[in-house]
């Protein structure tokens, strides 16, 4: 609509059309508008003064350019010339929250392709003539989805594509001046680090992250893998203070709308982090609380998995700490169970295998061990991983 282009009422436009003279400036966008100047628009030559202050040579119709080359005319096309409606920007809004709540439930591999085709017509879309609001828009759904391609990347094995496309996220961040995109990038990083057994690495892309946005969601996700990393170098005390850090930071967030998307944490995420954390550290009654609370979460009543990822190393974990105890029949069907869903990211739930792996090393020739053992050659392989 005209009126919501010019940002005026409808009123002022019936006025304009009963004959009054627009405003010097409203003349300027509506050429801008209709691509030509003012006097094809049949507008009335400004006052000599009134002119050389609005913009225009005496005389003329097109603008002046003062000392510093700047264009006002140009700017106010290109500030109000769009190729694209803010109806299709909610349109890609919506669709981008649509790919992020899936990620929990649909194969990487699929959304992998579909988020791909989402981003390449977003990508397209920055190149269009845009208004300075809605490009920057775009580039910041275009960072949701970098990031979402990052992770997909990642959960099926791709290390180096997971990688540029983290750099892609942190980069439209930083172009958009979007803090929480930033901290996305550096808790990918963390994450990535974590699970390719480097904590060190992994602590300090957190703390990084902790610094450049420490109140949003991300933060505390953030707060969290710091406690892993911190926790995977013995750090007990370290791990609990970041996770009382997260959890601080987490009383003062609002409920998520969709606990489901990818980029928002809750207090069953939270959970979910803890165990991680007190299995790493060796408590085990407190590492089996949290997996059963994480389980109880993920199992609605009619028996559909709502995160199947996070039920999956909930489950491995009780299978680590049943090892330890030397239940291996039990240790074996947790394990078994968490190779079983489709739905995995393959080097998070090793992480968590390998720990399993390590516990019943010892007893290799128990004919439950070896079948265990079997299920994980197979998983493994595809990313050729050492155990």
């Amino acid at each position: 609509m005209l009126n919501e282009t010019l940002s005026v009422t409808e009123r002022t436009i019936s006025r304009w059309e009963g004959g009054e003279t627009p405003s010097l400036p409203a003349q300027r966008v509506l050429a801008a508008v209709f691509d030509c100047t003012p006097d094809d628009l049949g507008f009335p030559a400004p006052a000599p003064g009134l002119a050389v202050v609005n913009g225009f040579a005496p005389g003329d119709s097109s603008p002046v350019r003062g000392s510093d080359g700047f264009d006002a005319f140009e700017l106010v096309a290109r500030l109000t010339h769009s190729d694209a409606s803010d109806a299709t920007l909610s349109l890609l809004a919506r669709r981008v929250d649509r790919l992020c709540r899936d990620y929990p439930v649909r194969r990487a591999d699929d959304l992998l392709v579909e988020a791909r085709r989402w981003l390449d017509r977003t990508l397209a879309m920055a190149e269009r003539r845009l208004t300075l609001a809605q490009h920057r828009e775009t580039l910041v759904q275009a960072g949701w989805l970098s990031a979402l391609v990052s992770c997909l990347t990642y959960d099926t094995g791709d290390v180096v594509g997971a990688e540029t496309w983290r750099e892609a996220t942190e980069q439209l961040g930083r172009e958009t001046g979007h803090a929480e995109l930033i901290g996305w990038a550096f808790e990918i990083a963390a994450w990535m680090a974590l699970t390719s057994g480097r904590p060190s690495d992994a602590a300090d892309y957190a703390a990084a992250g902790e610094e450049i946005d420490g109140t949003s969601c991300v933060s505390v996700q953030l707060a969290a893998q710091s406690a892993r990393a911190l926790a995977l170098m013995g750090d007990r005390a370290g791990a609990e203070a970041a996770m009382a850090r997260g959890q601080a930071r987490l009383a003062h967030l609002p409920a998520p709308v969709d606990p489901d998307h990818h980029f928002v944490i809750d207090p069953a995420k939270a959970d979910f982090y803890a165990v991680d954390v007190y299995r790493m550290l060796d408590m085990r009654q407190a590492a089996a609380e949290y997996a059963h609370r994480v389980i109880d979460y993920c199992e609605r009543p009619d028996g559909s998995i709502r995160a199947p990822m996070r039920r999956s190393e909930a489950m491995m974990s009780l299978g680590a700490l049943a090892a330890r105890n030397g239940e291996l029949d039990e240790a074996v069907a947790h394990g078994l169970s968490a190779l079983g869903d489709p739905r995995k990211c393959l080097p998070s739930l090793l992480t968590v295998a390998r720990d399993l792996d390590d516990e019943l090393r010892k007893h290799r020739q128990v004919p439950v061990v070896r079948r265990w053992s079997d299920a994980l050659e197979v998983v493994r392989a595809p990313l050729a991983l050492d155990s």
